[in-house]
């Protein structure tokens, strides 16, 4: 509770604190099954996606990730043309766990600067990554079947929502007009990197690596300096091409193939099951590109071709034979591990740059994972247990295309905890919590509103930091709970109740005091850590303040008088 106090003048005149960009411009017929559809009705209309995932709250030179996004994306905003039709998309936003938080946070219309950016403000990176939906919903939204669309994605992590990006960029690029997804990775490893880059491979875009505000900016100027490019003309009697690769290839890894063609508007080359019809392929690569192309083999060994394409005519003009020659894997794990424990797998395989080994459910895709490992990090690997008891399998995944190559059944089994508070604490008190559990990392005992979400707190403390935990009550009473909660997962595995009493205090400040001059003020009160009184302006916020003194320094508490005379409080 608080005190007035009234401060008398003394003196005269003394003086007084991710994103993802589709845009839509004229079209034209481009990629693998889309030379002889019909061109739309123009327009250029862009949708901003900004990726508000939980991991863009990570920090580079000590600046929040979202906090750089939304400063380079306003800059964008800034020099986009004033006729644009633009619109604004998010993902991630508003809910934990959720992959259908995707939002069209302003629809496509005339371009608003100023109702953008304060749409893009407020935003708070909470959940997961659903990349592949917010460009699917963002390609529909443009119509990309019916004109040209394309799609400047950044992010600063993988699809964590168990689709498959590079198998939806393919599908994209077969059924839009001309579909082409640009990819900036924002702060993500090599790897991670050449796993994101297919979204730009398969739709013949461009992928660039950020690593800073600065090159954020310098990527998405070179990619919209690239959206802004003439399109390329389209050669309408093509005439022969020539392909030439190596006559064989190990499954799986990438190669390269020169080629002699029209390099005609959508002209690609592709490697195919020999003697399946001419639009079918395994891989692909757009002739703009370059020369050589870089394909990447099948997993399937056997006989294939190596194909030029023209786009215009969808007929094929060269052609040449190339053997895919088989390449072998296993992988060894635990029968059994606990729930969210990390475990070694023991594997063998070609181990090219991006493969890797994950653990998934036995009917999921080859592309969906709990998590993985990188298998040019060593051997064995290191794999962290999902935190859903069940039946499992380990995978060896082909990093160029997602195929299986080894897989390997295994249990999951359940794990329990305990948690023992007091029955009852004051208000911001601290305590102590003595537990039982499996203490992995990440694993922490928190303090939350009875009945709230498993993953929401007051506070926590990590269970590696010993037991008994330490903890320190709500400021509001009421009844609250103590939860053990296991770090992968963020999944309940015990709770107990605690009831917070409210606690009161009292201040006992002069009556007045002079301007800039020094008063003590008896209190009484808890005293907890960090508990402090203060002088304040009468009526301002609870948190404002001229000066404090924590109560841990002594009673009674040294305080001085703001200089400018008038109407105050001292407050506990």
């Amino acid at each position: 509770m608080g005190g007035r106090m009234r401060i008398s003048r003394v003196l005269t005149g003394v003086p007084l604190v991710w994103l993802v960009l589709l845009l839509s411009l004229p079209a034209s017929a481009a990629g693998p099954a889309a030379a002889k559809k019909t061109q739309g009705d123009g327009g250029n209309p862009l949708v901003l996606i900004l990726d508000a995932s939980g991991s863009m709250w990570g920090q580079i030179g000590g600046k929040a990730k979202i906090v750089i996004a939304k400063e380079v994306v306003n800059e964008l905003i800034d020099g986009l043309p004033a006729d644009l039709e633009v619109g604004l998309s998010v993902y991630g936003h508003r809910r934990e766990k959720d992959c259908a938080d995707i939002e069209m946070l302003v629809p496509i219309g005339r371009l608003d600067r100023a109702g953008m950016k304060a749409k893009i403000a407020p935003i708070k990176p909470k959940g997961k990554t659903p990349l592949s939906d917010a460009v699917k919903q963002a390609a529909e939204a443009l119509r990309f079947t019916e004109r040209r669309a394309t799609v400047i994605l950044v992010s600063d992590g993988l699809e964590t929502c168990h689709a498959d990006p590079c198998a939806l960029a393919a599908e994209l690029a077969r059924a839009g007009v001309d579909f082409k997804v640009h990819v900036i990775g924002f702060d993500i490893s090599r790897e991670d990197q050449g796993r994101l880059r297919c979204l730009a491979d398969k739709t013949g875009g461009l992928f660039l690596a950020a690593s800073d505000a600065q090159s954020l900016r310098a990527a998405l100027s070179q990619t919209m300096a690239k959206v802004q490019e003439p399109l390329p003309p389209v050669v309408e009697d093509p005439g022969a091409a020539k392909v030439q690769g190596p006559p064989s290839v190990a499954a799986g890894s990438a190669f390269e193939v020169s080629w002699e063609g029209p390099d005609s508007r959508g002209d690609y080359i592709a490697i195919a099951v020999k003697g399946s019809r001419d639009h079918e392929y395994k891989d692909y690569a757009y002739t703009e590109r370059g020369n050589p192309s870089h394909l990447v083999a099948p997993g399937d060994p056997g006989p294939f071709e190596l194909r030029y394409v023209h786009a215009h005519t969808t007929r094929v003009i060269g052609r040449a034979d190339i053997q895919v020659t088989p390449v072998q894997a296993s992988v060894q794990p635990p029968a059994e591990v606990p729930a969210a424990s990390e475990f070694q797998v023991a594997w063998q395989g070609p181990a090219y740059e991006i493969d890797y080994l994950t653990i998934a459910e036995p009917s999921s895709p080859a592309g969906t994972y709990d998590n993985y490992a990188y298998t040019r990090h060593g051997n064995p690997a290191k794999l962290t247990a999902p935190a859903e008891p069940g039946r499992y399998e380990v995978r060896y995944i082909l990093g160029n295309g997602t195929l299986i190559l080894a897989r390997s059944p295994m249990t999951i089994g359940a794990v329990s905890a305990q948690v023992q508070p007091p029955e009852s604490v004051n208000a911001a008190a601290k305590f102590q919590v003595s537990w039982q559990g499996p203490s992995n990392e990440g694993d922490y005992l928190s303090v939350a509103k009875a009945g709230s979400p498993d993953g929401s707190y007051d506070n926590y403390a990590y269970t590696k930091n010993g037991n008994p935990a330490k903890l320190t009550a709500p400021a509001e009473a009421g009844q609250y709970e103590v939860r053990y909660i296991q770090g992968h997962g963020t999944r309940l595995l015990a709770k107990a109740p605690l009831a917070v009493q409210a606690v009161s205090a009292q201040v006992q400040p002069p009556e007045s005091v002079n301007a800039a001059a020094k008063f003590q003020v008896s209190w009484e009160g808890p005293n907890n850590e960090g508990d402090y009184l203060s002088v304040a302006k009468a009526g301002a916020e609870d948190g404002s303040y001229d000066n404090y003194a924590y109560s841990k320094n002594g009673n009674p508490a040294k305080l001085t008088a703001p200089a400018e005379a008038g109407q105050y409080e001292v407050r506990y």
